[in-house]
């Protein structure tokens, strides 16, 4: 009873936000929808097949420029597409202008990479927002994420991480990154960690943050820990 009140709930702000502020595309804002036909054909997906099996780039199947001689703690990873127009843009005003109707079409694309993993996990892990990214923004975006593409992928959302006060990883070059990453995200005190985990992120840019992500969980107990994002920024670079 309480789980069909809070989606009539849903339902309604959905609605209403709909009606006071109509939905524009978040690739080219064209209005009526969240990703109109054009846009959607645009999306620089990846193709698994040809992607690295260890952090998800896109043409690294065969020898990856991009994780190279990297240790990661994390066994596989994967990324629905590349950090480009206009899946950059759905990922920029999901996070930064707090347009969460965008979280839907956002998962959506994850549960299509995720594919399989969906039957294998245990649980979905969300890499948590640091709490000067939540005090500034008032959401955690990471968190609607992995709630949303839980729901879509029928398996349970585990809240497993905190996120200690932390510089923003944007600007920061590859080692910068990692060291602040590994000092800030920790397993919360006395959960309960399932063995198989999917962590989810929206960008996954040099693995730093989501590589800290699995060394916490597996220090808290996972067996094996996969990753996921929705985009992948190769270079290293936002």
């Amino acid at each position: 009873m309480r789980g069909t009140f809070t989606t009539t709930c849903r339902r309604a702000v959905g609605i209403a936000a709909d009606l006071l502020w109509p939905p524009r595309c978040g690739g080219c804002d064209l209005p009526g929808t969240m990703l109109c036909d054009r846009c959607r054909a645009e999306l620089p997906l990846i193709e698994r097949a040809d992607a690295c099996p260890r952090c998800g780039a896109p043409d690294g199947a065969h020898g990856c420029a991009e994780c190279g001689r990297s240790e990661l703690a994390f066994a596989q990873g994967r990324c629905a597409g590349v950090f480009e127009w206009p899946l950059d843009r759905m990922v920029r005003l999901h996070k930064d202008a707090g347009e969460l109707r965008l979280t839907d079409p956002l998962a959506r694309l994850a549960v299509a990479a995720a594919g399989e993993w969906t039957d294998w996990a245990d649980a979905v892990v969300a890499v948590p927002s640091s709490p000067g990214a939540i005090a500034r923004r008032g959401f955690d975006h990471g968190a609607h994420l992995a709630a949303v593409f839980a729901r879509m992928a029928d398996i349970t959302a585990v809240e497993a991480l905190r996120a200690r006060p932390r510089r923003d990883q944007r600007g920061l070059g590859r080692e910068r990154r990692a060291a602040n990453a590994r000092s800030s995200i920790v397993a919360v005190p006395g959960v309960t960690v399932p063995e198989r985990l999917v962590v989810i992120d929206d960008v996954f840019t040099t693995g730093s943050t989501l590589d800290a992500a699995a060394r916490a969980l597996t220090g808290a107990g996972a067996r094996e820990v996969r990753v996921l994002a929705v985009a992948r920024a190769c270079g290293g670079r936002l």
